[in-house]
C-alpha cells in the first residue's frame, strides 16, 4: 500500500511536515491505556487529515485501519501541554 496521493503541485511532503496538527486527548495513566484511546479515536484523526490535504475522497486509503494510520503518520505523544495565553479559548466548530 502506498501511503502517499497524487502528486500535489509544489507541495513537498518536507513542507507538510514543517507544521503538523496536535490533538488532545484524555488523560492516560499507561501505554496500554494511550494505545487503547488512539485505537478509539484514530479514524477521526486519519479522515481530519486526510481532508485538510486532499479533499477528493477516491484518492484516500480505502482500507483505513489502525495498521494503515501508522504508516500514513508518525505519532508522537506529550504528556505536557502547557496553556500560557490568557484568552478564553474558542471552539471553532
Amino acid at each position: 500500500m502506498d501511503n502517499s496521493f497524487p502528486d500535489p503541485d509544489g507541495i513537498t511532503l518536507e513542507e507538510l511536515n514543517e507544521d503538523t496538527t496536535s490533538y488532545l486527548i484524555p488523560e492516560y495513566d499507561d501505554d496500554d491505556h494511550r494505545d487503547r484511546i488512539l485505537k478509539k479515536i484514530f479514524k477521526n484523526i486519519f479522515e481530519d487529515q486526510l481532508a485538510s490535504w486532499w479533499i477528493d475522497e477516491k484518492d484516500w486509503p480505502v482500507k483505513r485501519d489502525l495498521r494503515i494510520f501508522k504508516q500514513w503518520f508518525d505519532v508522537e505523544f506529550h504528556s505536557i501541554v502547557e496553556d500560557i495565553v490568557n484568552d478564553v479559548l474558542i471552539d471553532e466548530d
